[in-house]
């Protein structure tokens, strides 16, 4: 998913060092300087930052559609170079940090604690009622993620699960979100931060099992049993009413404030994910950067904008004016829909392993039949 990033810096006559685990990843061809550390080790990429230093003059560190954003806030900061602040980065991927902080500043939150063990982490499912979300507390595309219905169904296997997915040691149990039944409740929303002022990006519709019944085309998927975490693809741009739109709008900012987004100098991407509740749109978790699942490597560039460009651009440290924003910010087919499915692996319990495909058309519903098309005929987006 950051191909295109990593292409577009080598385009630009830039060199590209690349720090991926795997030394055959998609990206490793594009570098000029390949580092395989695990991008969540800080501690071996910022060695590493430090000795390159005196081989390249580093200008810039991003991530686009990865958790890594920690490892980048990190060196970015060592380096003196532009970039999130390191408390905003860790607060975002720690999502029980977020979830305080949210909550201390009035955003209604759902009630959570961390569980330290299996005891623990039951006495306040319990406490919700019986029912209630075990998740870990910094991953993402659903690692270690399960609904749970009734307290038996917090078992040792299902907690450690939880808090292998992380690296906390804990495992995040939250009450569960009851989505809107009338309509796709789940949507990420981009925004585009520069001095402190937020400014909409993009929206896009995540489909989940409960949203098959909107859409006749999803028919391949109703026989699957599919967990309640795993995405089945999305719409790109959402379609909700505006009022939807500017209640998002306005939580996505005050939790931005309450993060420390308003004293941020210089341009900076912050993501939330939502569900639509009926006591209105609640954040899920937020990170720093682009969305993933082929949202902003694919569904955005389909529709003629150029996040992964823009974001390079503000990495730099180069100023978000008029030209910047027409250039890699704006649609250039603002009216045209595009649309990710996922092949879902069976009893899959996570977002892993999935391979997706694209379809577009000005018609809603004919792009996601068009990208279903494409999935049936092994047409990948890679």
């Amino acid at each position: 998913m950051q191909e295109s990033a990593a292409k577009r810096v080598v385009s630009l006559g830039y060199k590209l060092i690349v720090t991926d685990l795997n030394p055959l990843c998609v990206c490793a061809k594009y570098a000029d300087e390949f580092l395989a550390f695990d991008t969540f080790d800080v501690e071996s990429n910022l060695a590493a930052a430090r000795d390159l230093v005196e081989k390249f003059n580093v200008q810039a560190v991003v991530t686009l559609a990865a958790d890594c954003h920690y490892t980048v806030a990190v060196i970015s900061r060592h380096l003196g170079l532009h970039g999130i602040s390191p408390e905003i980065s860790r607060a975002c991927r720690q999502k029980n940090l977020t979830r305080d902080i949210l909550s201390k500043a009035g955003i209604q939150q759902p009630r959570f604690k961390c569980g330290h063990d299996l005891a623990e982490a039951k006495a306040f499912i319990v406490e919700l009622g019986g029912q209630g979300v075990i998740k870990a507390t910094d991953n993402s595309g659903s690692r270690g993620f399960a609904r749970i219905n009734a307290v038996d169904e917090l078992t040792e296997p299902v907690f450690q699960a939880a808090v292998v997915a992380g690296t906390a040691g804990v495992a995040l149990i939250e009450e569960a979100l009851v989505p809107r039944q009338d309509c796709i409740s789940e949507l990420s929303v981009e925004t585009l931060w520069y001095n402190g002022e937020m400014y909409w990006l993009n929206w896009v519709d995540r489909l989940f099992a409960p949203d098959l019944k909107f859409f006749p085309q999803l028919a391949q998927y109703r026989d699957m049993k599919i967990n309640w975490g795993v995405e089945v693809g999305h719409i790109n741009p959402a379609q909700h009413p505006v009022v939807v739109r500017e209640e998002i709008h306005a939580q996505i900012k005050a939790a931005g404030l309450a993060l420390g987004m308003g004293e941020e100098k210089g341009g900076h991407v912050l993501k939330a994910d939502i569900m639509l509740t009926d006591k209105g749109p609640i954040i899920i978790e937020m990170t720093p950067r682009l969305s993933g699942g082929w949202d902003s490597s694919a569904t955005t560039p389909a529709r003629g904008a150029d996040f992964h460009a823009g974001v390079i651009h503000l990495a730099l440290g180069k100023p978000l004016d008029l030209n910047a924003w027409h250039t890699y910010f704006e649609f250039k087919n603002p009216n045209l829909y595009a649309s990710i499915a996922a092949t879902i692996l069976p009893d899959a319990k996570d977002c892993i392993g999935r391979q997706f495909a694209l379809g577009t058309d000005f018609n809603r519903e004919q792009s996601l039949q068009l990208s279903l098309m494409n999935l049936k005929e092994n047409k990948y987006v890679l």
